[in-house]
């Protein structure tokens, strides 16, 4: 058996860390540049998106106004998207194929990620950070309750020391 190999129990679970590891987990392979494109796409989207909120932002008549960096951020964002897009279409060859071992429970992680603000903004952070990091913790991997509580305990406590101790600023 060489190093890169995992060894098995007779459930087709590692020692390591208790996932499942077997021949039947779903698989999603990607060509290299449809994430790239994919990726530089959405940048490119919220460079957009930076670009219009900065031009809308009044500033009077100082040259320099609060909508001067979002505007300048985002175009070079946009920029920078379409070259990278330029690129892997140029390099599509060699690009490798991507794969997300586990696609569902991105999605799912992705979901959480996406949901986490409203989730705050209509309960609070404390009470959402603490339902929502060992839900995302077991999403991520951790199977361990103790490395799930012991996650959340680091979370809100970093929360509650930088935020509201050291900065001075009420999470809502």
């Amino acid at each position: 058996m060489s190093s890169r190999d995992v060894e098995m129990d007779d459930r087709g679970m590692d020692d390591d860390d208790g996932l499942a590891k077997s021949i039947h987990t779903p698989v999603l392979r990607v060509p290299g540049v449809a994430v790239d494109m994919a990726i530089c796409g959405l940048l490119g989207a919220i460079g957009l998106w930076f670009l219009i909120g900065g031009l809308g932002m009044k500033g009077g008549k100082a040259a320099i106004g609060p909508g001067t960096v979002p505007a300048i951020t985002g175009g070079c964002l946009m920029a920078l998207s379409a070259l990278q897009i330029g690129l892997a279409v140029l390099r599509r060859a060699r690009l490798p194929v991507v794969e997300f071992q586990r696609p569902l429970w991105l999605v799912l992680g992705m979901v959480l990620i996406i949901l986490f603000p409203s989730a705050v903004d209509e309960f609070g952070y404390f009470p959402v950070a603490v339902i929502w990091v060992p839900v995302f913790g077991w999403v991520v991997g951790i199977r361990s309750p103790v490395g799930l509580v012991v996650a959340t305990a680091i979370v809100l406590a970093l929360a509650k020391f930088v935020f509201e101790m050291l900065l001075g600023t009420p999470l809502p």
